[in-house]
């Protein structure tokens, strides 16, 4: 057995924390985006609102309520933000983003439209000056600050040292040219920046020890920085002798000379000023944030102070006016301005204050006035918007866009006019958003004026908008099983499984509730084997409609199966019958069947040899086609719908009124004139109503339109036989066709006239472009319905892609090489492409031999309204995602060309077979992409096959994917809704059963994971899950004023002393914990199943525990054990309880179901140190009481007998047991193993960490028959210990080994195991890779999930040169290196190397992303295929595509 450890690190679920936020024309010159950042995320929305036309006016007053954020784009960075600030280069259109990083890293970024991505203009690094004057470890954090007039930027490199970065006009020459970077050209003027440099600001002011905050003022010739620092350092036990230690100086910047002279500063500050904040003009000066005062200061006026609370009147000499009726500290506070005179200031509490500067004729601030506005969401950053818009970011819980309002208050009313507190008014953003949680844990109260003054000051009312989904802080999870999930999938014990996190903080605690795939709820399974597809349709004609009213309309009236040799016709109702005598052609296997013809609903049913045209059962018209070949694809975009056949002809039918005809409508079929050279391969219809697909120019006339159409409309020159059918029952409604003209009309509206001068080849004919100005239509201004256009996409056998306008087929778009899977597509020359199409040369099929072929393609709008159209392929084993974005070349040569490229999308969805893997394609119908809409609330694409995936984009435009491997392979799949399953779904798996199902309405689809929040309004600390009852037990605290402190009196008893303070007096909070049940079935508390703490108890540890109740017995009992310790003071000694709890089963109350649980105290018992960490080992009780780690026997009179002890470092503050041995994490000292042997009643310690080590979390790593020890520490690295006694290194096995490490951005804060998938579903066979492996998961502090798992060193090896390749080989988001953001950090200098080990999964994955070219290169440098690569990373992800 090897000693070596090799492990595969990877991010699943993307951290949701905000810490950052911006407001700037990021991608766009005419709207301002909101860019956030979450730990290493950069994220990037726009407003949306809503586009349906209001017709009353209340209605679009309301319509403010309606913008939403959504997401334009997200980038993993390889590195965490730690500043971001947005600026508008000399000449540039767009913004720029400067970000920093740790280590004094800066990157400038901005959007390219031309790519639709993020680019690196720029990049400085200042980590030389970090060590100078010998520093040893960086305390600082580089902040940033921006001139208002952009003319420079900041950065903090070290307690007293700056970076200047300016940014220069267009003539000088930009840092990319001194690099030598010679595609930079000077003169565009965009992205530049002139030679940074640093200032060492003890040569500025010699009293400086310590940079508080630094901002640019406002209203200054040359850049003006203000900086906040401390000259001498102090704290609050130090107030009375040393106090005002806050100065400021504000530096003029001469970036030329560099010169750098002082023009203004002020002493004697109060020393805990935080914050600086630059005040807009005309008013100027600085507002600078103490802890409990407010100051504004500004050069030649005199300054003005205010306290916000009692606590000043010994603590500072600074003249303060104390604010009335203000009690609040602004530590930990968050503000931004909202106009010249007005910011909004979010507290450590929540809650939101207005407040404004009331300034005099001189613009010399007078006063302030502070007005409570709401209480909102704990904020890391605010960030104000356009048009009365604010965004909170939390990384506390979730972040919030609101709205505000200004009002004038009423002069007339009075203080004795406030409103009561019961008539306040309280908004819960629940009812506000649905995207992200039906019950969301922030709370919105809006309050009344608490003082009017008797100025007319403007108050401002807020409501929500919308809310992103925070599950972090991660701070303790627990696995349980679901409590709705069918009964075919219980015995599974891979997907049998949901995480709950504990989210959260104070009155935004929650739990989180997360599945990794969809698991659907099942309604009813029929066995029906030899379906191969299925469609189910609407119907008006329906015979006997089941429910009347709105739900009526929109249910599905039959469901048609599809057999080898035959169709089934069934008809949907309450039951599901076969229909007997019906139009359709139940002799042949259909090819498709669907809804044609609007609000009419005729169904359109295509076999092999012909086309049937349906009103209800009633046949309207068959079409026989004579072809050679059958039939094989049929895609419809309504009224038209296309026809592919074997041999790659086409033909395109139209729907059309028909007064000659009884039913009123007739389906017209013509062969559109596209070249067969290649085959055609796969085909789609696409009805575009985001306004994207626009072309160049030119409308064709409504005169050469209708004569071109009706040449192409002419039956006898294709031999078609065209058979029409009486219909007894003719309606007379129109047939909708997308708008309410009709086909000629709308042509003429799309295409405009023709000019006949240009010759092109005759495959084809492409009118000569016109202005779209130009024309003289009147119906183009009538109505907005002309955005619907329709676009056919063609796949071709040499892997080109081409999309053609309909009906008049005309070649608008081409793509060469589709099938390679390139990062972009842009239009290729089609003037050189149709002629090489027309004289195929011999040498064309071997060069195109080697791509991959195109199986089926899928065009559709997805997103909000569907406005965002994808493209999906099935290419070979590979799935392709792209968005399609406007682009509009400067200089197009090309008119009447589609102006819009498509980005590719970084899925993660891995499709490939194993290799021994039989392929069962012969049954499975070839359509695998099946679109949907209103499953569930959702739309969207399900991926059929061996690895099933839904594919959502909800309201904010995000993209998810989420698998659904919980029945395996699904062979066809389609939305249906019916009285007995409404918005649900159907689908066949692999055993030919059919199951009726519906989406879990509790789970929330629209996230990363499928999840549920559920608000507690306070913090939650640990949770257990009890398998046997089925339900959780949850220790949370809510935090009180401390109003009396505790003593001990001369006889060593305790007493309190009441606290009597004044009314401003802020009081400090101390934590009431208490522990309580809650039932998995609706997430709710279980009523009178709590058990409060005493006064100042603090519960600091809580396990499940299976112990031995007694000598006699050897079956284990489950019991909830409590560890908890009095936190009293520095006066008081610390004293602990072990308290042990069971759960029993009661007599449920009436009309209370959820009462048949109830907690039982059966031990209680105070230990003479704080109980810190408990687990179970042997049956026994192992507790860490103090500096000691004691093992118990839990005996028959239920008291706990102490059996052995072992004396241990510092604080362990972490205990897990695996059979007869511990292992225990210490807060400083790292983990140490521990051995308890029963037969000698001796605990001992095995082997530790030598090394300091602050771990945060500890669990095992296993690999088969080896074990290893993962820790996690304070500078966010995970380290992989192994006992290895052979080692010479180890001592005698006294040492653990450190055998892997890696950093991972985070802090990871909890740890769960779970087996591997050792089924695969798929294909049924075991997966051999990582038998008997586990997946060690974890949760961070910044809302991210990951996991760990053992690998081979074959693999690793195979993958590790890949990864190297891939770093140097692949550009990397703001130039950040993936290689040194995975090294071990340490803030300490140590004295070992770096083990590495542990691959970087999140690089890696980018791989399946790659261009087939990409990816053989890649291989190809390390002596490799790119198949044995993908098929490395497949087994990876099916062996931990676990819950």
């Amino acid at each position: 057995m090897s000693s070596k450890m090799y492990a595969w690190y990877q991010q699943l679920h993307s951290p949701t924390g905000v810490e950052q936020s911006l407001y700037c024309n990021f991608t766009s010159e005419d709207e301002k985006d909101l860019i956030i950042s979450a730990a290493s995320q950069l994220t990037v929305f726009r407003l949306c609102k809503s586009r349906e036309s209001h017709g009353k006016d209340e209605e679009i007053q309301n319509n403010q309520a309606k913008v939403k954020l959504e997401q334009i784009g997200t980038w993993q960075l390889f590195g965490n933000i730690v500043s971001m600030k947005s600026v508008r280069m000399n000449g540039a259109k767009r913004d720029s983003i400067l970000l920093s990083f740790k280590e004094a890293k800066l990157s400038i970024i901005e959007f390219d439209v031309s790519t639709y991505d993020i680019k690196t203009s720029s990049l400085h690094y200042f980590e030389e000056s970090l060590h100078k004057d010998g520093m040893l470890q960086r305390i600082s954090l580089p902040k940033l600050s921006i001139d208002p007039d952009g003319r420079c930027a900041s950065m903090q490199l070290t307690v007293n040292s700056v970076a200047i970065i300016p940014f220069q006009s267009g003539d000088l020459a930009s840092e990319d040219t001194i690099l030598g970077n010679d595609n930079v050209q000077p003169q565009t003027g965009k992205g530049q920046t002139a030679t940074s440099y640093s200032i060492n600001l003890r040569e500025v002011d010699s009293r400086l020890q310590r940079i508080i905050d630094m901002q640019f003022l406002h209203g200054y010739y040359e850049p003006t920085l203000l900086i906040l620092f401390e000259s001498l350092r102090t704290w609050s036990g130090r107030v009375a002798i040393r106090q005002d230690t806050a100065n400021i100086v504000a530096i003029s910047l001469n970036m030329t000379e560099r010169l750098n002279p002082v023009i203004w500063s002020l002493n004697g500050l109060p020393y805990d000023c935080k914050f600086v904040y630059a005040v807009p003009k005309p008013i100027g000066g600085v507002l600078i944030f103490a802890v409990n005062s407010l100051l504004y200061l500004n050069q030649s006026v005199p300054p003005y102070g205010t306290a916000v609370n009692s606590l000043t009147q010994n603590s500072t000499s600074f003249p303060l006016r104390p604010q009335e009726d203000v009690c609040m500290t602004l530590d930990c506070c968050n503000a931004a301005f909202v106009s010249p005179e007005s910011m909004v200031i979010s507290t450590n509490s929540g809650d939101l204050y207005v407040l404004t500067l009331l300034v005099d004729s001189m613009r010399s601030v007078r006063n302030f006035h502070f007005d409570k506005a709401a209480s909102s969401v704990l904020t890391s950053c605010v960030s104000p918007m356009e048009n009365g818009f604010l965004f909170l970011g939390s990384r506390l819980g979730n972040s919030l866009l609101l709205h505000y309002t200004k009002a004038r208050s009423d002069s007339s009313k009075t203080n004795h006019g406030e409103e009561p507190a019961s008539k306040r008014k309280r908004l819960n953003t629940a009812a506000d958003w649905k995207a992200t949680d039906g019950s969301d844990v922030e709370d919105f109260e809006m309050y009344g004026k608490d003082n009017v003054t008797s100025e007319p000051l403007s108050s401002y009312n807020f409501e929500v908008c919308d809310s992103l989904l925070n599950i972090g802080p991660c701070g303790a999870a627990e696995l349980g099983e679901p409590a709705f999930l069918s009964e075919e999938f219980v015995n599974q014990r891979e997907t049998d499984l949901e995480l709950v996190v504990l989210s959260g903080h104070g009155k935004n605690g929650a739990l989180s509730i997360l599945q990794r795939t969809v698991k659907p709820q099942v309604v009813t399974t029929f066995e029906l084997p030899g379906c191969i597809d299925m469609w189910t349709v609407r119907s008006k004609a329906k015979s006997k409609p089941v429910t009347v009213g709105k739900d009526a309309e929109g249910q599905h009236g039959y469901l048609i199966l599809s057999r080898v040799d035959s169709t089934l016709i069934l008809e949907t109702g309450k039951e599901i019958m076969e229909v007997e005598d019906s139009g359709f052609n139940t002799r042949q296997s259909s090819v498709y069947i669907g809804n044609i013809g609007g609000e009419k609903q005729l169904i359109l049913q295509v076999c092999t040899t012909g086309v049937w045209l349906l009103d209800g059962v009633k046949l309207v018209q068959h079409l026989a086609l004579d072809f050679d070949a059958p039939i094989i694809q049929c895609s419809v975009a309504d009224p038209y719908a296309m026809l592919l056949t074997s041999d790659g002809q086409l033909v395109l039918l139209v729907l059309k009124d028909d007064t000659d005809e009884e039913s009123g409508v007739k389906l017209h079929c013509s062969n559109p004139s596209i070249s067969q050279v290649p085959l055609i391969s796969s085909i789609c219809l696409y009805l575009d109503k985001s306004g994207l697909f626009q072309t160049s120019g030119n409308i064709i006339s409504k005169k050469s339109t209708t004569a071109k159409e009706d040449e192409l409309m002419s039956d006898d020159d294709f031999g078609y036989k065209t058979k029409s059918v009486s219909n007894p029952k003719d309606s007379t409604a129109q047939v909708s066709i997308g708008t309410s003209f009709t086909v000629d009309e709308e042509d003429e509206l799309l295409y405009g006239e023709s000019d006949p001068d240009i010759v092109f080849p005759t495959s084809f004919t492409m009118p000569q472009p016109e202005q779209v100005g130009k024309q003289t239509s009147t119906n183009v201004t009538q109505t907005p319905q002309e955005e619907n256009t329709f676009w056919a996409i063609v796949g071709r056998e040499h892997r080109n892609l081409e999309i053609y306008s309909v009906p008049n087929i005309e070649l608008v778009y081409v793509v060469k090489n589709f099938s390679l899977g390139h990062k972009l597509l842009v239009n290729s020359n089609s003037h050189t492409y149709i002629g090489e199409s027309e004289k195929p040369i011999s040498g064309a099929e071997s060069r195109y031999s080697d791509n991959p072929k195109i199986h089926e393609l899928l065009l559709i709008g997805m997103g909000h309204h569907a406005l965002r159209p994808h493209l999906i392929a099935r290419v070979e084993q590979d799935l392709f995602i792209y968005e399609a974005f406007k682009y509009k070349p400067e200089s197009a040569l090309q008119k009447n060309v589609l102006n819009i490229r498509f980005k590719k999308i970084h899925h993660g969805i891995l499709t490939r077979r194993q290799p021994s893997t039989t392929d069962g394609s012969a049954s499975i119908s070839n359509q695998k992409l099946r679109p949907f809409t209103n499953i569930g609330g959702y739309s969207g694409v399900f991926l059929c096959g061996p690895y099933p995936h839904w594919i959502l984009s909800g309201s904010r435009g995000a993209l998810h994917c989420h698998p659904m491997s919980v029945d395996g392979t699904i062979t066809c799949f389609v939305s249906f809704h019916n009285v007995n399953c409404p918005q649900g779904f159907l689908y066949f798996n692999r055993q030919g059963e059919l199951r009726i199902c519906m989406l879990p309405p509790h789970m929330k689809y629209d996230n990363p994971w499928p999840a549920k929040k559920v608000s507690l309004r306070c913090t939650p600390h640990f949770i257990s899950y009890s398998i046997e009852h089925k339900v959780y037990a949850l220790v949370s605290s809510v935090s009180e004023p401390c109003t009396r402190l505790p003593f001990t009196n001369c006889d060593n008893e305790r007493e309190f002393e009441d606290l009597e303070r004044d009314e401003r007096f802020v009081y400090p909070h101390i934590d009431k914990f208490s522990v309580q049940l809650i039932s998995p079935v609706g997430w709710e508390l279980i009523p009178n199943a709590r058990i409060d703490m005493e006064e100042y108890e603090h519960v600091t540890c809580m396990k499940n525990a299976w112990l031995n109740p007694g000598p006699y017995t050897t079956v284990r009992q489950n019991f909830v054990v409590l560890g908890t310790c009095n936190v009293m003071g520095e006066e008081m000694s610390s004293r602990g309880k072990i308290i042990i709890l069971e759960i029993i089963e009661v007599v449920p109350e009436p009309g209370q179901p959820l009462t048949k649980n109830k907690l039982k105290q059966i031990y209680s018992s105070e230990q003479k140190g704080p109980v810190t960490a408990v687990c179970g080992v042997e049956g026994n009780l192992l507790a860490a009481i103090g500096q000691k780690i004691f093992v118990w026997r839990f005996d028959e009179n239920q008291s706990l007998r102490g059996l052995a002890f072992v004396d241990t470092n510092m604080y362990i503050h972490q205990a897990f047991c695996f059979r007869n041995f511990a292992v225990v994490a210490d807060i400083q000292r790292s983990i140490t193993l521990l051995r308890f042997q029963d037969e000698f009643k001796t605990l001992s310690v095995v082997s530790r960490d030598v090394k300091p080590l602050e771990t945060y979390s500890a669990n095992l790593l296993v690999d088969g028959t080896s074990v290893a020890f993962l820790a996690s520490d304070h500078d966010k690295n995970l380290v992989v210990f192994k006992y290895d006694p052979e080692d010479r290194e180890s001592h005698g096995g006294s040492r653990l080994m450190r055998r892997a490490d890696i950093h991972v951005g985070s802090h990871v804060n909890c740890m769960w195991r779970l087996g591997c998938n050792q089924f695969d579903r798929a294909s049924g066979t075991m997966n051999t890779s990582y038998t008997g492996s586990h997946v060690t998961m974890m949760g961070t502090l910044d809302g991210s999930l990951s996991f760990i798992l053992p690998i081979t060193e074959k693999i690793y090896r195979r993958l590790l040169m890949i990864q190297n390749a891939m770093v140097t080989g692949q550009q990397h988001t703001a130039g950040l290196n993936p290689k040194a953001y995975r090294q071990f950090v340490s803030r300490q200098k140590i004295l070992f190397n770096s083990t590495k080990n542990i691959l970087d999964g999140d690089l890696l994955w980018r791989y399946a992303a790659l261009s087939r070219i990409e990816r053989n290169e890649l291989a190809k440098k390390v002596g490799t295929t790119s198949d044995q690569i993908l098929d490395d990373l497949m087994d990876i992800h099916r062996s931990t595509c676990v819950m």
